[in-house]
Parts: structure tokens; sequence; C-alpha cells
């Protein structure tokens, strides 16, 4: 008689992923991967969220025209976070759609429909004098930032994943011109792959490839505002302010960096704006407001691919970050386990800053 062999369990290696940046972008990241039996560390230099992320305005929207450069990614944004939502209810988006107004108000895209000053009046009762015309993004909502990006975290962290805080990455572990980890102010950190989304701090790491991905610096301020008799049903985008609820029931603004510098002159004016624009805010108070200093790819596109041949360094950098973050999740997911997905667009890979011969 011959033995009965004996049966064998082959059990596969996870792939180690290490995501640099625990803003949204790699918060979601993280996630996505981690939902799809990857072994995920997430590193981040501070705690999740501290920097870009924690002063972002939070509007998700999907009305851009088609010449935008982003216009991919929004078109998917919304459909990607109603899934994220689906998934992780305790993302808790105010799907609100947005009011637009000012120079280029009659100007509808796909998405948007133009409202007359009495269907404003209607639609935003808090705004003092409506204007004539307005773009009415009716599936537009807005998320709590910092508080998603933690959620997102959590969620990764239970699906096994895991968070690295107070944590630099110095620089890429190569052999072999392939990236095989990172070194950290911790120690080294082995990887399959490594994933930057870690904002401005994507063109340093990468420079040591020869590679350089160039991505600037576009600072912003989020300001927080109290004002219990004002109630802002949308997200108001006009050329004199740009605000929104938040959950808790402050008035959350946005404004651009002032070219002074002074940003103190500027969140003075803005109270000084929410207070005559919004009926019940004539009393709001400045409770803190902060700058985050916004990634931007120097061309305008998004960054989205591996930077080398042998796959080992993926770079994912955007703006809005937080618009694209459930799409760029999803995609960067599907590109990890498959090895190419060619539904992202050949201008927004990272080879496009290779020198030119």
């Amino acid at each position: 008689m011959f033995a009965t062999p004996e049966k064998v369990t082959v059990i596969r290696r996870k792939r180690k992923i290490v995501v640099v940046g625990a803003g949204i972008t790699g918060a979601s990241i993280a996630w996505h991967l981690a939902s799809h039996e990857f072994d995920v560390t997430l590193v981040e230099q501070k705690m999740p969220a501290s920097g870009a992320t924690g002063s972002a305005f939070g509007w998700l929207t999907g009305a851009v025209s088609d010449e935008a450069a982003d216009a991919l990614l929004r078109r998917a944004a919304l459909t990607d976070w109603h899934r994220l939502e689906d998934k992780i209810p305790e993302l808790q988006i105010n799907w609100s759609g947005s009011l637009k107004y000012g120079a280029v108000s009659e100007t509808c895209v796909e998405g948007e429909s133009l409202l007359q000053q009495a269907e404003i009046a209607s639609l935003e009762p808090a705004l003092v004098n409506p204007p004539a015309h307005g773009r009415y993004a009716a599936k537009d909502g807005a998320i709590e930032a910092t508080e998603a990006t933690r959620v997102l975290v959590e969620k990764a962290c239970e699906k096994g994943a895991v968070l690295q805080t107070e944590t630099t990455v110095t620089s890429l572990c190569m052999s072999d011109g392939k990236v095989t980890g990172v070194l950290t102010s911790q120690g080294q950190l082995d990887a399959d792959c490594v994933v930057l989304a870690c904002g401005t701090g994507i063109s340093a790491l990468t420079a040591q490839t020869g590679t350089p991905v160039p991505v600037l610096s576009s600072p912003a301020i989020l300001l927080r505002f109290t004002a219990p008799r004002c109630a802002v049903k949308t997200i108001i985008s006009g050329d004199d302010i740009e605000v929104r609820h938040a959950r808790n029931g402050d008035v959350v603004a946005a404004e651009d960096y002032p070219a002074s510098g002074n940003v103190r002159e500027t969140a003075m004016a803005a109270q000084t704006a929410v207070r005559s624009r919004l009926k019940g805010a004539e009393s709001s108070s400045l409770i803190h407001y902060s700058t985050g200093e916004r990634p931007v790819p120097q061309d305008g596109y998004p960054i989205l691919g591996f930077i080398d041949e042998s796959k080992s360094l993926y770079v994912a950098s955007m703006h809005p970050a937080v618009t694209c973050a459930a799409t760029i999740g999803r995609l960067v997911c599907e590109e990890l386990s498959d090895g190419k997905y060619d539904a992202i667009p050949q201008h927004y890979r990272p080879s496009r800053f290779t020198t030119k011969p």
C-alpha cells in the first residue's frame, strides 16, 4: 500500500507596504491596502492629520470643467466617498450641496445648475443680500477632514495596519536601484513597496532616486467662529466669503494665505466678512485659526504612479487632496494589487518629470 501524501498548506506572505504620511490621502491609502490583505505600516512624523489636512476646509466637490487638471479624479470623487461612507458610517459626511457666486457665477459645469436671486435666498436664507446669480451643486458635501483621517487610520489599524507616529522618514533604503524600505528616526522599516503620500515632503525623498518629483507648497488658512444663531445650510463659496457649518455648530471659513504674511489681519477681515454677510453671525467670534501647507504638483496635474521600473516606490500627490482622497486610495490599491492600472492617464504619471533628451 502507498502512504497517503500529507496535505501541504502554502501560506502566502503578505506584501509589505510602507505608507509615508498620515494625512487624509495616506490614511485612505492605508485603509484600502489593509482591506486587501497587504501588510501595511503607516508612518507619520507627528500625528495623523497634523499637516495640511488639519487645516483643510473639507469641501467634497465633483463639479469640475472638462479642462481641469484633476477632472478624472474629481468626477469619481463623490461616488468613492459615498462608497467609503457606506463601509465606514463614522465618517459622517454632510451632503449639503454647495453654492458658488462671484465673477463667473453664470458659467455652470457638469453637476451644477444656475440659480436666480430668489432661489438663492430660499436655498441659503442666512445670506445677507443674496447675489443676482449663483451656481448650485446639489451633490457636493463637506467632511471634517481631521476627524475623517483619524477614523480612517483607526479602521485601517483594525484591519491589521500598524501606525507609527512621531517618526520621521529621513531617507529611502535602496539596493541595486530598488527601494527596499525607509530609514526613520526610530530605525529601519523594510518594504516591498514604499508609498509616498507625505505632501511637500515628497520632493526631498524622491530626489534620492535621481528622479525628483516637484511638489510645491500652497499655504491656506482655516478659521473657526462661534455663531450659535447662524444656520448656514450649504457650502458657500463667493468672492467675499467661503464658509460652511461644522458638525459641532461652529462656522468654518477658508482664506488664501496673504501676500503680506499677516495672517492675523486676514483672520480679522474674515471675521468682519462673516459678521456682515451671514444673518445671525453679527456677534460671531474667532475661536482659532491655523495655516496648512497644501501640496500642489508643480505642473498642476495629480501625481500617481511608480517612480521606478522595479515598482518599489509609488508617489501619490494632488490638490485638492480631501476631495480626491477616497478615489486615490482606491486607485493606489488597485494598482499595487495588479501591478498596473490603465485607468490612470499617462499625464498623471511621475515619469513626466524625467529629464527628456
